[in-house]
């Protein structure tokens, strides 16, 4: 998806304009990585904070690492359905998104 060339080349251009977000960037990755929580659990709390901040961008950012890191879409919709639980009926046009999403990345 465009969106994500976009995502790389910016963030690598940010990391060039300042230190701040290079130093970012390499916390976002470490934090990211496998640790007490495996790389799905992280990835489908990173999709459940995106949802919760209504992040477009971010949330298809975590869908495409959620598919990287095989989790199912039957575990992406629980998540879903949490957080529109945790956060209320504001977040239905972003249940959607993610819907709309799962079906352009032909997420299975």
């Amino acid at each position: 998806m465009e969106q994500s060339k976009d995502r790389k080349v910016y963030n690598k251009r940010l990391g060039e304009e300042d230190d701040f977000f290079k130093k970012f960037s390499a916390l976002d990755n470490e934090t990211y990585q496998a640790n007490v929580l495996d790389k799905r659990q992280k990835e489908l709390i990173g999709l459940t904070i995106s949802i919760m901040s209504r992040c477009e961008e971010c949330i298809l950012y975590h869908l495409e690492e959620c598919q990287k890191a095989d989790v199912t879409r039957d575990e992406v919709m629980e998540v879903v359905k949490m957080t529109v639980i945790g956060g209320g009926s504001v977040l239905y046009p972003f249940a959607r998104k993610v819907l709309k999403l799962l079906d352009e990345l032909k997420y299975e």
